[in-house]
């Protein structure tokens, strides 16, 4: 029967009918797991259901089921696994070369006998021997073996050029949304194989989000930045790994509708009397009180501040105008390229660098822990108006402030490290300028 479908070229198909029983209704197939493969199996048997009460189905199943678990232990032995994607992404671009997406054997094994039969009339008769497209054509090439947990790792493998220049707390920062989007994808489907995922998928995983944003009063922000980063690593995955999935589908009308929010500023008037009172902070960390001095009148951005290097001349008293040089560094990159930028120091940032020269050492490179600290106290010391309210608050304030007595647009921008959106001719607003306008809005320490 098989010579009959498949052709005399296909001989090295055929199984013996020994891994053939039937069980019930359906026939199975079982084949004892080599010696040398033992340690990789829980049972000397590799078993599987063919799912067919007739027996020539039931033959040609088990010849493409012993055909893909010859090759793999093939592989395994010729070279240890470590060229099994690359097989796989070829077996990927010659199915699509004669007009089929990659099927792996068992998902073959699912169709009817027109379909194994297509796949393989679709070969030239010159071509019949050459096994690498007989194989791509029937599946022999197993990518399910790729979940979506291990394409992370692919994807942070192929990311790390492009992080060489960021810190290693920065580098921990970008990888963990993408960590949680995934590990929330597995709590809810499982570690699926790439391929396997679709829409049902993401739509399951949609309304898991729905439940929690309803619940717990989440923003729809999280799930969106989930949805992004799942978009994201699959579309690369699909690439990379020349995978048929359909991006553009899967994800089409998923996000939730964004809530335009904000960090609320602080009144200047509980600025200058509450969070620059040394009294009411005086259970804090010595750093921690010169931080909010500092960023009240800068509107530096914590991770900013804290990475601030007297000895690379980012902190300069010894000049007419004191000033700060925020820039990036070899691993530490900012936030945007117009992050970089001279502050001159004023009032309480003056008050702050003066008392601390050498720059930020406790907490150096440290913002989230500075942050959590210095946001646990106020909050417990009812130093903050309301629970929207965080030190990140001040840059916000810093801005009103600034915007309140209408500088230039481009010293506004300059100051706050935003993007200029004119074109930018010379080197920008000079310290003194920057100064001029500082004075207008700081705050006088005695």
């Amino acid at each position: 029967m098989i010579k009959e479908v498949f052709g005399t070229h296909f001989g090295h198909f055929l199984v013996h009918m020994s891994y053939i029983f039937k069980r019930g209704k359906w026939f199975h197939y079982r084949r004892r797991v080599p010696r040398s493969f033992e340690s990789f199996y829980d049972s000397q048997f590799v078993k599987i259901s063919l799912k067919t009460d007739s027996e020539a189905i039931a033959v040609q199943r088990a010849a493409i089921f012993n055909a893909e678990l010859e090759r793999i232990w093939a592989d395994a032995v010729l070279d240890n696994g470590s060229g099994a994607l690359e097989k796989i992404s070829q077996a990927v671009e010659i199915a699509r070369l004669h007009g089929f997406s990659y099927l792996t054997a068992d998902q073959i094994a699912q169709k009817d006998n027109a379909e194994i039969i297509r796949r393989v009339e679709t070969l030239p008769e010159a071509e019949l021997e050459d096994e690498s497209k007989v194989s791509a054509l029937l599946g022999a090439y197993d990518h399910n073996a790729l979940s979506i947990t291990a394409a992370l790792e692919h994807f942070f493998e192929f990311q790390l050029p492009n992080l060489s220049n960021k810190s290693e707390n920065q580098i921990r920062k970008w990888k963990n949304p993408r960590i949680k989007a995934v590990g929330n994808f597995v709590s809810v489907i499982g570690d699926l194989p790439v391929d396997q995922i679709n829409r049902d998928h993401i739509l399951t995983l949609r309304a898991w989000w729905f439940d929690r944003v309803q619940e717990e009063g989440l923003s729809p922000d999280s799930p969106n930045k989930d949805f992004t980063h799942l978009r994201s690593l699959l579309s690369f995955i699909r690439d990379d790994k020349k995978i048929d999935l359909n991006i553009e589908h899967m994800f089409s009308r998923i996000r939730f509708a964004s809530v335009v929010s904000s960090r609320p500023p602080f009144p200047t008037s509980f600025i200058e009397n509450e969070l620059l009172d040394l009294g009411k902070l005086a259970g804090l960390h010595k750093e921690c009180q010169l931080f909010l001095f500092a960023m009240a009148d800068t509107g530096a951005r914590p991770s900013e501040l804290l990475g601030l290097d007297a000895s690379s001349s980012d902190i300069r008293l010894d000049c007419t105008i004191p000033y700060i040089h925020i820039r990036p560094k070899d691993k530490r990159a900012l936030k945007t390229v117009q992050s970089e930028r001279q502050i001159p120091l004023v009032g309480s940032a003056l008050y702050a660098f003066k008392n601390l020269p050498e720059g930020f050492e406790h907490y150096f490179g440290k913002a989230d822990q500075l942050s959590a600290n210095i946001n646990k106290y106020l909050r417990d010391h009812g130093l903050l108006p309301t629970d929207d309210h965080s030190i990140y608050s001040l840059r916000h304030s810093f801005e009103d402030r600034l915007t309140a007595v209408e500088p230039p647009e481009k010293v506004q921008a300059a100051l706050m490290g935003h993007k200029y959106h004119r074109p930018r001719y010379g080197k920008g607003p000079s310290l003194e300028q920057k100064k001029e306008w500082l004075n207008k809005i700081c705050f006088h320490i005695d």
